[in-house]
């Protein structure tokens, strides 16, 4: 492949300052990233399961690939800092990916400025070295979307199915195949659709004989139920101004960055992706990228949790159909864009410290990590804090009664109960949201001075730890 001196050098410019923000968070931070490494351990050692909780259950909430790709690592080191060199490398790969992608739908100076504006993005910088797997999922989509765009099935298939092991959000991008069911025989169109279906079967097959469950698709539960309709248009109206505003107020300052200039800003951009997609699809109905972006976009809108990295693997695509909608106006438009978004956000920040380069609750997991003895851990993220403390964790129970609560956890030896106030739930558009609900019911639970005892304090991380008594 001929790569000219110019999209070269801008290219490794890109790559260079996504490595440039790593590690952008301390590891664990996320939760996910944690099992993530787990889950790499685990599959190194010829299991999959949570090997940080007694009696290692199954891990059934994250999906292999990911962990999978990490697990050679886990011959080399104990250690994390490889996994984030490595995840950052992943990372840096994605804006190469979008412009090998857009050279062949649009030209070289719109494909280099989307590639940039990618690279240089604040939601796309603060995930640069997390062990998270929207780097390889967004990677896993332009390989497919490419495909399609190529018409080549199997290769399509296979992108789809790396995607759907990934994450199992990569259900909302399968429209983009829809390319090869059109003038195609069944047989003919096989090898796109095979893949994806046997890879996810699989997955959902083992998850059901662990769980009698497939954990994303039971997720929905915690958001819809009575009154589904009515909650459906609520979260899907906060879900809009939300990633509208997160992706506008990428090209603001940060003072400004969570007002209404923000949302003004992402609403009228996605107006023009909205314009580029209909351009699109009057052109050639089954376009796989404005698929994938239709498919994606409804996904986002009525899932109930609300969090900036679920734009990362949007991005590519909501760049695309800006620059589609915006026609001969694309590269001085995006030009304008870039310079917003180095100005405002990418450059003040560049070598900074992370404001995430510590944890939050710093102090309670060194008081944790210092008891004598053996001891274990519950809370509502007990994989993140029983990392950070060093304690083996469990989930906390669901347990209808008060003291069946406080029996269940004395039967599961559980030595602590860690309490967070504030937690970021990203449910944000549900305060009724059924986990809200019940970490706030064990919060009442601890107070009662018959079951629990508070063993220490620490009110500026607004943190507190109990015992059963």
């Amino acid at each position: 492949m001929n790569i000219p001196p110019r999209s070269a050098f801008v290219l490794a410019a890109c790559a260079l300052l996504v490595l440039a923000f790593a590690p952008a968070q301390y590891f664990g931070r996320q939760q996910d990233d944690v099992l993530y490494l787990v889950g790499a351990r685990a599959l190194a050692s010829g299991r999959y399961c949570l090997l940080t909780s007694p009696g290692c259950p199954p891990l059934t909430m994250v999906n292999p690939a990911w962990p999978a790709l990490l697990a050679p690592l886990s011959w080399l080191t104990e250690g994390t800092g490889l996994f984030q060199a490595a995840s950052a490398l992943v990372l840096a790969l994605v804006p190469a990916a979008l412009w090998l992608w857009l050279r062949r739908r649009t030209d070289e100076t719109t494909a280099l400025l989307a590639a940039a504006l990618l690279a240089s993005s604040p939601l796309v910088l603060s995930q640069s070295g997390t062990v998270m797997s929207e780097a390889p999922f967004t990677l896993a989509l332009l390989g497919l979307l490419m495909a399609a765009d190529a018409g080549r099935p199997l290769a399509a298939g296979l992108a789809s199915a790396l995607l759907l092991l990934t994450r199992t959000a990569g259900v909302s991008a399968l429209p983009a195949l829809a390319v090869f069911l059109r003038k195609r025989t069944p047989r003919e169109a096989l090898p796109a659709l095979l893949p994806p279906v046997l890879a996810f079967g699989a997955w959902s097959l083992w998850s059901w004989s662990k769980i009698h469950s497939v954990d994303k698709f039971s997720m929905f539960s915690f958001t819809y139920g009575a009154g589904a309709p009515a909650k459906l248009l609520r979260v899907a109206a906060s879900n809009a101004r939300f990633y509208a505003a997160e992706w506008g107020g990428s090209f603001t300052p940060p003072a400004l960055s969570a007002g209404p200039l923000a949302l003004v800003l992402g609403a009228a951009l996605c107006a023009v992706v909205v314009r580029g997609m209909i351009l699109a699809l009057r052109a050639r109905r089954e376009d796989p990228a404005a698929l994938a972006l239709a498919g994606t976009a409804l996904m986002l809108a009525v899932w109930g949790w609300q969090y900036e990295r679920y734009l990362i693997p949007l991005l590519p695509l909501l760049l695309w159909a800006l620059a589609a909608g915006l026609g001969r106006a694309a590269k001085p438009a995006l030009a304008v864009l870039l310079v917003l978004q180095l100005g405002a956000q990418t450059l003040p920040r560049l070598g900074r410290p992370s404001p995430w380069a510590e944890p939050e609750l710093k102090k309670t997991y060194a008081w944790l990590a210092a008891r004598p003895g053996p001891g274990l851990l519950t809370s509502a993220t007990p994989v993140r804090d029983g990392w950070l403390s060093g304690l083996p964790n469990l989930p906390l129970p669901s347990v209808e009664s008060d003291a069946g609560f406080a029996a269940a956890l004395k039967a599961a030896r559980v030595t602590y109960v860690l309490r967070v106030e504030g937690l970021d739930f990203g449910l944000l558009a549900d305060a009724d949201a059924v986990p809200r609900r019940e970490v706030e019911r064990v919060h009442r639970r601890l107070e009662d001075p018959k079951l629990f005892r508070r063993i220490h304090d620490e009110p500026d991380e607004r943190a507190f730890v109990y015992e059963p008594r």
